[in-house]
């Protein structure tokens, strides 16, 4: 028996990469599922070149094939003689490899679906490293709560589709229908779109790498990571939220602190969430935090601003609505100090720039807090004052402790 792999489009810019396998006077070929630029496949060695940015799964794709292939030839000539094989064996043979490299659609008994699989994604996977080794880390609470939404998308388009999904069905045809789909049925921005089909890669390649399925149409799907305009406080809009009289409405009261210290410290809303008195360090004047989201050691400095608001909260303790709640209420403290004036917002729909008015109050979120921190660095530079840098102090965003007014 001879195994080769070879392109079968050479000439073109993008090739499927096809098996052909003699034996007994036969040549039989089979499609491996694995398409690449004809550029990245070495014809006289058949294999990926490294330049291939998949070319860790493709190879891995393409040794499976030939594991199983081998395998198979082997359960049926123990003795390695072709010529032993009968008609029927290699019709055998043949089928046994085009069930393995196109699986049947239907479950066989016992064998879990793509929702099965993807609710075992759900509660049992863990984070890795950027080199691909496996942590015991599992994602935050607000990552599951985006996996878990993905997962009802799907199922709400297989429902409308009226169709079965499967992992051999994740191809080309499904990314466009599905993301056409979110975009019209469900009203979705090219950037929220995005995040879904981040969630859906990363699920597929869990799976693939679990040999739940061997196809790699997913890795070419891709992912729009432009994100449309959002809004930075200026110093102005900034003191009139610091200095506004909320005696009279404690629930704003509370954000606005929570906002402010989130401005103050340029941390994300996850990370002020865990903050604990322990984080606190007086005597040197620092908050040592590690960073959730990029598990990364950050110092940020107490600033004074940001001691005067800490005098509010002796026991550093604080209470935190959800994300989705502190948003909300940050739109009713914008009406409360006056942000009405409007601007113009654009963002991503089917691919084309949408500009929008809306008015400053609306735009006001937990996310405006981190960049009037890096809003506020660019001003300082601008006006030429001075910009202490402090490499002791390191916050996620830049190396530079930023000291805020206290006019």
């Amino acid at each position: 028996m001879k195994l080769t792999f070879y392109a079968d489009k050479p000439s073109e810019v993008r090739t499927p990469i096809m098996v052909r396998l003699s034996l007994s006077g036969h040549r039989l070929r089979f499609g491996t599922g694995i398409s690449t630029e004809t550029r990245y496949w070495n014809p006289e060695k058949q294999e990926f070149r490294s330049q291939d940015p998949n070319r860790n799964s493709h190879t891995k794709r393409k040794d499976l094939i030939e594991q199983f292939i081998k395998s198979a030839y082997n359960d049926m000539t123990p003795s390695g003689k072709d010529k032993l094989l009968s008609k029927s064996d290699i019709e055998s043979l043949v089928e046994k490899i085009r069930n393995y490299l196109s699986p049947s659609h239907q479950n066989t008994a016992g064998e879990a679906s793509f929702d099965e699989r993807f609710e075992e994604f759900i509660a049992t996977y863990t984070l890795r490293t950027r080199s691909g080794q496996i942590t015991s880390h599992r994602p935050s609470n607000g990552t599951i709560v985006q996996y878990r939404r993905c997962l009802t998308l799907l199922r709400e388009w297989a429902v409308f589709k009226k169709r079965t999904i499967t992992f051999e069905k994740i191809d080309e045809a499904f990314y466009n229908s599905f993301c056409e789909w979110l975009g019209t049925a469900k009203s979705m921005r090219d950037a929220s779109i995005a995040n879904h089909v981040k969630v859906l890669k990363i699920f597929m390649k869990w799976a693939f790498r679990k040999g739940y399925h061997t196809t790699t149409a997913w890795e070419s799907f891709w992912r729009d990571k432009r994100t449309g305009e959002t809004m930075a406080l200026t110093v102005d809009e900034l003191r009139r939220i610091r200095d506004v009289d909320l005696t009279d409405k404690p629930r704003l009261a509370r954000v606005r602190d929570i906002f402010l210290l989130q401005a103050y410290t340029g941390m994300r809303y996850g990370d002020l969430e865990r903050l604990t008195p322990d984080h606190f360090d007086e005597k040197a004047g620092i908050i040592r935090y590690t960073s959730g989201k990029t598990n990364t050691k950050c110092i940020v400095p107490i600033t004074p601003p940001l001691r005067a608001l800490l005098t509010r909260y002796p026991s550093r303790l604080f209470e935190f609505p959800s994300s989705v709640k502190a948003n909300l209420y940050l739109k009713e403290l914008g009406i409360a100090v006056g942000l009405n004036e409007s601007i113009t917002i654009s963002h991503y729909r089917a691919e084309e720039r949408v500009d929008e008015r809306m008015q400053r109050c609306e735009l006001l979120t937990t996310r405006s807090a981190t960049q009037f921190r890096e809003h506020f660095g660019a001003v300082r530079t601008l006006r030429g004052r001075h910009f202490a840098r402090n490499r002791s102090c390191r916050t996620r965003r830049s190396p530079t402790a930023l000291h805020h007014p206290q006019r």
